[in-house]
């Protein structure tokens, strides 16, 4: 027998929509933070997760039903919007990294949501990045003219500055073995940096300074 979902989310069959919403955020909240554990510990989070969102669903439903035909707007997609009008207030504010915390809070990733992205990494100088991001948002929205014109600016801006796109935020990895990006922010797995080749030049052009200042970096040569 399937679970009550009001029960699930740990509230009254008389909650309002916005009471059912705060329930499930914090529920999420929760669970997000052990899903990535090992072991038992994960797979229960998981599910636990798509039990929630089962179970919101289910009283997003019936809350309809209850208010016979009332306002049906998507109670998750609301709160998308009033965070991507936080996030455009952010940027304005110049607060980059308030308006990139809004837009992690985005369970749905909207043309909108991929646009401010984009104006969030362009003002980190991850000029790569954010044509990525509008190039999302153009062809989830290919009729809207601002993102357009916003892309065309993007790919000119590139072009007239060869380094614009040599800094971005997928390339401050973490893994053992740092993968490098191209002129074309093309990246490649398990590219390193330099060569055997490179190290012993280095080191013999090291060589070669500390002796001009009276050192010996290699005393065999």
């Amino acid at each position: 027998m399937s679970k009550n979902p009001f029960v699930v989310l740990g509230i009254s069959p008389n909650a309002s929509k916005d009471e059912a919403y705060y329930a499930y955020r914090d529920m999420r909240v929760k669970y997000e933070s052990l899903r990535f554990e090992p072991g038992e510990t994960g797979a229960e989070a998981c599910a636990k997760l798509e039990e929630i969102e089962a179970a919101y669903d289910d009283v997003v439903k019936a809350i309809d039903e209850r208010e016979n035909g009332g306002n049906r707007e998507d109670t998750r997609t609301r709160f998308v919007n009033e965070n991507l009008d936080s996030a455009e207030k952010s940027i304005r504010d110049n607060k980059i990294d308030d308006a990139q915390r809004y837009l992690d809070d985005c369970t749905t990733r909207t043309a909108r949501w991929h646009y401010l992205q984009s104006v969030v990494f362009y003002r980190k100088n991850w000029a790569g990045d954010a044509l990525k991001q509008l190039e999302l948002a153009c062809n989830m929205e290919p009729g809207n003219k601002k993102y357009c014109d916003a892309k065309a600016a993007m790919e000119r801006h590139i072009k007239a500055n060869t380094t614009a796109q040599s800094n971005s935020f997928y390339d401050n990895g973490t893994k053992a073995e740092r993968t490098y990006a191209d002129s074309t922010n093309n990246y490649t797995r398990g590219t390193r940096g330099c060569s055997a080749c490179d190290v012993c030049s280095g080191l013999i052009c090291a060589d070669c300074c500390c002796e001009c200042m009276g050192g010996d970096l290699i005393s065999c040569c």
